[in-house]
């Protein structure tokens, strides 16, 4: 990938459009960009991460991108023109933002991110011309990470080259390391299959299980349907023991045979009991059906003399019912007579009420009367209501004239307080001009200051740990010559050992020999005279133990004094950071510069606050300016109107005070004259119903009596006592029907032949009988019973058999298939033997990246250090937390001018910028063939070159221009005065109070 043109605008420090032409400041192959502290070098990288990836570096959110420091008109926008994999690409980003609603007189709007994505093309005649891609975010992060062939993470890490990070990485333990090379190799695949293989040898394992769970819970099934086999039904076999399924199955089979058998001998049992039932059915059927005829005929004997008692009282009931249904043709009329008397009553009554609500003076006037005083109530009711508008005019009038009187009061109150307000004006806009001035060189010191607390924090934590070292370097020193005099006495010690036991070494090796067996010094099988053992003769173990003794101080020694060297370098690093200052004084030096700054930072920290207020004041200034004259207009307008709507009002009162008639209004005269007209037309109608009811109750009195006369009734009167209800006399009615329907009934019964036969016939027992039915039933249910539970057993063994073979003849596939996924998932997860490294897959996988990586990374440390330093990687083994074992992702340092290898901790500061370099410019390596296996044409370089000395800056620098080979580009990020004089072509990041800007400089300009 190779960077042409980054154009930035309204984004981190930068307030305006900034332009970036990496073409000509990569001319030669190396530029340096340099600026103080937070003027924004990082911000440049953070700006070409953002237009290919949508995101910066790290965790911060994409809607702080926006410059603190550009006008709120202003987008924020990242234009970066580049070229990958032989396509030239320009991508234009715009962050998620707010700004000031157009539309609204406040409030914000929120602008959505955007990406537009173009590729170059040259027409036919030559010219050159942007053709758009893409315009959706998804589609665009494709066809860029396409192109470059990393993700943001790897294109993180291999191009930007955060030195910090690898600095850390190479002093870290293998757990965190495995996190970086997992993200970036995206080994989480070989983590997915470990715990699939895991997953699969449980789920094998849970099958296999659970098909020997189903062969056993078979067998308990046929051990519970073959309990019910009796000795009668033959010998049943003895269970076998669960784990061995062949036997179950001939187990199930024997039983299968004898319930077959018993099955039959049942089945032949049910059917003879089926015979006996039906002989004992027909038996009680029979004695069932004697005994009812002769209770039939037994009922209808005491019926028939209960019948002849009842007939004496018909006769007197039958006369009763032909008057009473005589008298119900006169009902209806007699009805309608009394229904006319109650509304004469009522209409009366009603006539009496309507005219109490009248006037005294109209309660006694005919129909004709009422009726012309009716007429002239309605004509003064129609010229009231004429006069409402008026009135409603005249109410307006008033309400008009009360809200002209608040409005002038108000327009009285907003002109007294916009005058004082405008009054003390001057002196508040004073009192926060100054406030805001002094903020604003509160502002202007809190960068000076901010580096005047690092520096004193540094001095100070050096200090510390020169004076922490200085303890630490005195007790090594003390363990340095103990371990040493340790060490000579132990090997003083060893050497005395084994000098006493060479000379007796005669009577060690006469210890060994036995008669027939040739010496091993002389040969001979014959031992005339062997020599004799010292009393205190050293064995070999003495001399082995005393060896170990001596090895194991001297390594304690040469531990000693490794630590007692590195601790006085550190130290001696101290000094130089600290110098000789106590740690006490600094501390108060950096306490008072805290307080400092501090209190320029809260001062400062109002400056927005306090210009925002004073921006408020002013505006302000200029509305209460613009409504002390709109309350002076509008007074001057209400006292005018309210004059001219008074005389309108006057003028109408004195033509409704006469239509009112002495009420409020002319609503409540309408209210009276309705009312008196709702009474006159209710006494009119009520009259005219009294008069209706009146012809009404003649004509039904004179209806009735004839009626009366007609059904043979000498009165009304008679005809009325004659009545009966029509329930009563349908109840008489029944009553002899009935009668006469039993009667016939009670006659067919007892001339029925059938029934006078069994009369004679002695008297039936259905009891005996009905129990001799229940016997046959209970012998008939037990022995069906029987015989279905022998037939059910034989069908539930004949499937259970089948079950069992079924699941025997899958069983073995079940056993191989675990044994295969078991062994595999042990050898993924290191909890086998068969592992000999004792590496989980991915961990496996990750220590062969590592390796490739160490073995990138030296070609170029070699060459940094003066083939000097070498990085190892280590197969050592180091407990993790649960205490399982993780191997591979080990780094150590060898030196191949001593031959030792040493800790990466162990790395001075300029040692570890150099390693942490070479380790960076590996991994790029790697991960770059790995994700595409493109080469990269532009590096950048992040801080850490002011900790190399004069030899080691030029390595690197030699390293550096190597890197530049095939068209490669690198950006050193640094602010170290040293680059600044090698490197000619520069971009300098510039910080000002409203923005950050870029310049580019050339050997000319320096």
């Amino acid at each position: 990938m190779h960077l042409h043109h980054l154009t930035v605008q309204a984004f981190g420090p930068f307030a305006r459009t900034e332009t970036v032409d990496f073409d000509t400041l990569a001319s030669n192959g190396l530029f340096l960009l340099r600026g103080d502290t937070g003027a924004g070098k990082t911000s440049v990288l953070d700006a070409v991460c953002f237009a290919l990836y949508g995101t910066v570096p790290g965790i911060r959110p994409t809607h702080r991108l926006r410059s603190d420091h550009a006008p709120t008109g202003t987008r924020s926008c990242v234009t970066l023109d580049f070229s990958s994999a032989g396509r030239r690409l320009k991508i234009i980003r715009t962050p998620k933002q707010e700004r000031p609603s157009t539309r609204a007189k406040s409030g914000f709007v929120t602008d959505e991110a955007t990406v537009q994505l173009h590729q170059h093309t040259r027409t036919a005649d030559g010219h050159d011309q942007w053709n758009p891609l893409s315009a959706n975010v998804q589609d665009a992060a494709r066809e860029i990470e396409a192109a470059l062939g990393l993700n943001k993470e790897q294109f993180c890490q291999v191009v930007l080259l955060p030195q910090g990070d690898f600095a850390k990485f190479l002093r870290s333990d293998a757990k965190d390391r495995a996190g970086l090379l997992r993200r970036l190799f995206d080994t989480g695949r070989f983590q997915e299959l470990q715990t699939w293989l895991t997953t699969r040898s449980k789920d094998t394992r849970r099958k296999l299980d659970e098909a020997l769970t189903e062969i056993r819970q078979l067998a308990e099934r046929i051990d519970q349907e073959t309990r019910t086999l009796h000795p009668q039904d033959g010998e049943t076999p003895t269970r076998p023991a669960t784990d061995d399924p062949a036997a179950i199955l001939t187990w199930t089979q024997q039983l299968l045979t004898l319930s077959q058998k018993a099955s039959a001998a049942a089945q032949a049992d049910a059917v003879h009991s089926d015979d006996e039932h039906d002989q004992a059915k027909r038996n009680h059927e029979k004695a069932t059906d004697l005994a009812e005829r002769q209770t039939r005929h037994h009922n209808a004997h005491t019926r028939r003399t209960a019948l002849g008692e009842q007939a004496a009282g018909h006769t007197r009931l039958r006369e009763q019912l032909d008057r009473g249904r005589s008298a119900q043709t006169v009902r209806p009329l007699l009805d309608g007579l009394e229904r006319a008397v109650a509304t004469l009553e009522e209409a009366r009554a009603g006539d009496h009420q309507a005219r109490a609500l009248l006037a005294p003076e109209h309660q006694q006037e005919d129909l004709h009367r009422l009726g012309a005083h009716l007429e002239r109530q309605h004509a003064e009711r129609g010229r009231v209501e004429g006069l409402i508008p008026d009135e409603q005019l005249h109410t307006q009038l008033g309400i008009e004239l009360e809200d002209l009187d608040t409005k002038e009061q108000q327009a009285r109150a907003d002109l007294d307080e916009a005058e004082k307000w405008l009054a003390e004006w001057p002196a508040e806009e004073s009192r926060h001009t100054s406030a805001v001035d002094a903020m604003n060189r509160a502002a202007d010191s809190v960068a000076h200051l901010e580096q005047t607390v690092r520096d004193a924090t540094a001095r100070h934590d050096a200090a510390l740990l020169r004076d922490s070292l200085a303890t630490r370097l005195t007790a090594a020193a003390d363990e340095k010559t103990t371990r040493a005099t340790q060490a000579l006495q132990a090997k003083q010690e060893w050497l005395d050992l084994r000098e006493r036991r060479l000379d007796g070494m005669a009577g060690e090796l006469a210890t060994q020999l036995s008669p027939g067996t040739p010496c091993t010094v002389c040969g001979s099988p014959e031992h005339p005279d062997p020599a004799r053992p010292r009393d205190d003769q050293p064995t070999r173990e003495d001399e082995n133990k005393a060896r170990t003794l001596h090895e194991q101080t001297e390594q304690a020694r040469t531990e000693a004094d490794r630590e007692h060297a590195e601790l006085a370098e550190q130290h001696a690093m101290a000094i130089g950071s600290a110098g000789t200052t106590p740690a006490a004084e600094l501390a108060t030096t950096l306490q008072n510069a805290r307080t400092t700054y501090k209190e320029a930072c809260d001062t400062a920290a109002d400056l927005p606050a306090a210009q925002d207020e004073l921006a408020r004041l002013r505006t302000e200034h200029d509305t209460r300016t613009r409504l002390h004259q709109e309350a002076r207009d509008l007074l001057t307008e209400c006292q005018t109107r309210s004059r001219t709507l008074a005389q309108q009002q006057a003028d109408l009162a004195r033509t409704l005070d006469g239509a009112r008639a002495g009420h409020p209004s002319l609503q409540a005269r309408l209210t009276d004259l309705t009312r008196m007209t709702a009474h006159l037309d209710h006494a009119i109608t009520t009259a005219q119903t009294t008069a209706a009811a009146e012809t009404a109750h003649n004509d039904a009195l004179t209806a009735a009596d004839q009626a009366a006369h007609s059904a043979g009734f000498t009165t009304r009167d008679d005809a009325a006592t004659a009545l009966r209800t029509p329930a009563l006399l349908q109840q008489w009615a029944d009553e002899l029907e009935q009668w006469g329907k039993e009667d016939a009934i009670v006659t067919s019964i007892l001339t029925d032949p059938g029934l006078v036969e069994a009369s004679l016939q002695p008297t039936a027992d259905p009891t005996a009988a009905a129990h001799a039915l229940q016997q046959a039933e209970a012998r008939l249910k037990d022995t069906a019973g029987t015989s279905h539970q022998a037939a059910e057993r034989v069908t539930a063994l004949t499937e259970l058999a089948a079950g069992i073979e079924t699941r025997l003849a899958g069983l073995e596939p079940l056993q191989q298939s675990h044994r295969l996924a078991d062994r595999l998932a042990s050898i993924a997860s290191a909890n086998s033997a068969a592992n000999t490294l004792s590496m989980e897959l991915e961990a496996y996988v990750l220590a062969a990246r590592l390796e490739e990586i160490a073995a990138a990374a030296n070609t170029r440390l070699q060459n940094m250090t003066s083939e000097r330093y070498l990085l190892v990687h280590s197969d050592e083994k180091e407990t993790g937390r649960r205490g399982r074992l993780k191997g591979g992702l080990g780094l150590r340092v060898l030196d191949t001018w001593t031959g030792t290898e040493r800790e990466t901790s162990t790395l001075s500061g300029g040692e570890t910028f150099t390693a942490s370099l070479a380790l960076a410019l590996g991994l790029a390596d790697v991960v770059t063939q790995e994700a595409s296996g493109r080469p990269l044409g532009t590096l950048f370089i992040d801080e850490g070159f002011g900790t190399l000395d004069e030899q080691n800056l030029q390595d690197v620098m030699d390293v550096l221009d190597q890197l530049r080979a095939g068209n490669r580009t690198v950006g050193i990020v640094s602010h170290v005065p040293e680059l600044s004089r090698r490197i000619p072509s520069q971009l300098n990041v510039r910080k000002h109070r409203d923005g950050s800007t870029l310049r580019p400089l050339t050997g000319a300009d320096l």
